[in-house]
């Protein structure tokens, strides 16, 4: 474990030079908006954590980092697993920022000193300050799909080669619908049974609860996805 948490290390001060200033950037610039708009808009501070992780591959690769890391006394299997803890951290600590910042917006209700307090646009501006519920689904949304398409994609560049990005979406987005029109078609027929999606918790307290049950599912999901490419280099290093 100390030798994963000495490489996230590495890769943060790899990263933190090139998007510190991009992410402080985004991040006022959502909150100075929530503050006066719509306390959700928070969430979209999570295209701050992008800017530490995208640059790692092209500063590693630019640095001959592989190098580096071969003359590391690390195994290559625990630099593979701390990648992908390094990207559910950030997307964690990215949506934990957002909550402050949303009960912030929320306290302060700046809105209040805006002009034409009764018009129809400030009348929404006001009830999205009072729904709570849809500024945490979309914090926590944020986070999830974030979270799990850039682990995914961490996993597959890493195992099929960076240069095969576009190819890998590609052929993602193509089998997701694929398998979608299947299934649709096959329950529109009642070949196999409708699913019904389960509703969203109707309080705070239980999206709290939900929010925490997917922190977890995410971090899970991020270690099984470093495993499986840390089994995969593996084999190829034989």
């Amino acid at each position: 474990m100390r030798e994963i948490l000495k490489i996230m290390r590495f890769d943060f001060l790899t990263a933190r030079p090139l998007a510190i200033i991009p992410a402080v950037t985004v991040a006022l610039i959502f909150f100075g908006l929530s503050l006066f708009f719509a306390p959700l808009i928070c969430s979209y501070i999570t295209f701050g954590a992008m800017v530490f992780v995208i640059p790692l591959q092209a500063v590693a690769d630019k640095s001959g980092f592989h190098k580096l890391y071969g003359t590391l006394p690390v195994r290559r299997s625990n630099i593979t697993r701390a990648r992908f803890l390094y990207i559910f951290l950030v997307h964690f600590a990215v949506e934990i920022l957002e909550l402050l910042l949303a009960v912030t917006a929320m306290s302060l209700k700046l809105y209040r000193v805006l002009p034409n307090q009764n018009s129809e646009m400030m009348q929404m501006v006001k009830e999205s300050f009072e729904d709570t519920r849809l500024t945490l689904l979309m914090i926590i949304g944020a986070f999830t799909v974030f979270c799990l398409i850039f682990s995914y994609m961490e996993m597959m560049g890493q195992i099929y080669g960076r240069e095969n990005e576009f190819k890998i979406i590609m052929i993602t987005l193509g089998v997701l619908t694929g398998l979608l029109i299947v299934f649709l078609t096959l329950s529109d027929h009642e070949i196999i049974p409708k699913i019904h999606m389960p509703s969203l918790p109707g309080t705070v307290q239980g999206l709290l609860l939900l929010g925490a049950a997917l922190n977890i599912v995410m971090c899970g999901i991020c270690l099984i996805f470093g495993e499986i490419t840390a089994h995969k280099l593996a084999k190829r290093e034989l």
